[in-house]
């Protein structure tokens, strides 16, 4: 039998967070607009520069 939880511990995944809070901004975006988002509107809400393939603020792979 698993133990009980520690009360009060923390329950958080930050990388989950931080996808949840990318999908949620996708579902609003997607409401807002007329059609389908373009490529191009999907990668601004997400904020990734295309062209790095990194989100925009962040190093790239090989600066890290």
């Amino acid at each position: 039998m698993a133990p009980d939880p520690i009360v009060g511990a923390d329950l958080t995944d930050g990388a989950l967070q931080d996808e949840i809070e990318l999908v949620g901004d996708l579902v609003v975006a997607a409401s807002a607009s007329e059609g389908p988002l373009s490529e191009d509107e999907i990668d601004e809400v997400l904020g990734v520069d295309r062209g790095m393939g990194v989100p925009k603020g962040t190093k790239s792979p090989q600066h890290v």
